[in-house]
């Protein structure tokens, strides 16, 4: 990065005069540069003469202009004083940046009116009304995200439709077991600690071994390697480099230094050199192994089969075991359970049986409707279905397939029984 400095310009305000940054009155009318007169850039920067005058690279090294508390004039940071009322520096003095000359000077120029001022309030003005804007975007977004919501939660059932109940049917299934002693049969291994009158009923087949019986030759196909083969084949190698250089492409930025002077960098880009391996084709040769099956025996030991036969028992256990099933049924509202005398066994038991039951209720309700097939809807309790009594209106609906019946509304109690 290389760095020079150029002089700038500024124009009077009083007789138009354009100057040279060096100079700290015009050089027409000889007024002193005050704050309103602001220095400009040289149109073609790159163009421009770079500063060598020991003198002048002072001037552009020593810092920005300050401007006298008194007359608003600039001055330069190595002058001790001002040049133009002779106040001091020290007395009153402030920078050329801070805040703007009053209207009126002493020196009777004509100042032109600052709009700073109203850039500052409508600056204001906007950042006042941003949080406004935001919050008027939020509230839409908000509408928007209830809206999908509302959609989604509008999809609801497949269908929902009020039906009557047509009829109805239920029933009561007792499944009784009987705890008796049962015949049983098989190998000693198979018979339970528990066994009655085991008895022995001779030899019966009860697995095979297998025993050797000598070697058998058997063939079979193997693959070996026998000498090589020879292949050519087209392989890349590395054969040198590409190299190219990219552009070097340099910019001048220029940068004011508030004294009638700036500085001018010229930062580079490019230039570097790039390469890359170049390959080329070349041919080769391998040696690859060759493979031939031949043909092999060896021996294996061969097995015969040899059955065994173990003692076969028959015995007595005590089990239960199904028995009987008694239903009632029916299509009314009115159900209940076979009776004891239904449930009562043919014979009397023996010594030592014993009966258990098991209940199961099953319940159907089919509904129909004007001009639609009828439904049949399985109520889970008894009390559920003592709810639909035949000639009754309900509110079904199917969902993903499911009929389900629609529960009425709870009603508030009323706040004259409290």
């Amino acid at each position: 990065m290389s760095e020079r400095h150029i002089e700038m310009f500024w124009r009077c305000s009083s007789c138009n005069h354009r100057n040279l940054g060096r100079h700290m009155v015009c050089q027409r009318c000889k007024n002193a540069k005050d704050g309103s007169e602001q220095y400009e850039m040289p149109e073609d920067t790159a163009s421009a003469v770079s500063v060598t005058d020991e003198a002048l690279l002072r001037m552009a090294t020593s810092g920005p202009n300050w401007r006298c508390a008194y007359c608003e004039s600039d001055q330069r940071a190595l002058d001790g004083g001002c040049k133009n009322c002779g106040a001091s520096a020290v007395d009153g003095t402030s920078t050329a940046d801070s805040v703007p000359p009053p209207p009126e000077m002493p020196t009777g120029k004509s100042k032109p009116r600052r709009i700073g001022c109203y850039i500052v309030l409508g600056l204001l003005s906007l950042f006042c009304c941003c949080p406004m804007m935001r919050g008027a975007m939020e509230g839409a977004s908000s509408t928007t995200k209830e809206t999908a919501t509302a959609t989604t939660a509008a999809k609801g059932p497949e269908w929902t439709r009020a039906l009557q109940v047509q009829d109805v049917a239920w029933e009561h299934t007792v499944s009784v077991e009987r705890y008796r002693l049962v015949d049983d049969e098989g190998f000693e291994e198979d018979r339970p600690e528990d066994a009655l009158q085991v008895k022995a009923q001779g030899k019966r087949h009860h697995h095979d071994d297998q025993v050797p019986d000598g070697l058998q030759t058997v063939s079979y196909t193997e693959r070996v390697q026998k000498g090589f083969t020879t292949e050519t084949y087209r392989d890349k190698e590395a054969c040198g480099e590409d190299c190219t250089t990219t552009p070097e492409k340099c910019k001048e930025t220029c940068t004011s230094n508030k004294n009638g002077f700036a500085t001018c960098k010229t930062t580079c880009t490019g230039g570097e050199k790039r390469c890359k391996t170049r390959y080329c084709s070349v041919t080769k040769t391998r040696k690859e192994p060759r493979y031939v099956d031949e043909r092999r025996t060896r021996k294996e030991p061969r097995y015969r089969s040899v059955p065994r036969d173990a003692t076969w028992y028959t015995w007595k256990a005590w089990r239960w075991t199904h028995e009987r099933d008694v239903k009632a049924q029916g299509t009314t509202m009115q159900t209940h359970w076979p009776t004891a005398a239904e449930l009562k066994p043919a014979k009397a038991l023996r010594t030592g049986e014993k009966e258990r039951d098991t209940r199961e209720a099953k319940y159907s309700v089919r509904f129909h409707g004007d001009a639609e097939p009828a439904i049949t809807y399985v109520p889970a309790t008894l009390e559920e279905f003592q709810r639909y009594t035949p000639g009754s209106t309900h509110t079904l609906q199917q969902d993903e397939g499911k009929v389900s019946v629609v529960a009425p509304p709870t009603p508030a109690p009323d706040a004259s029984t409290k």
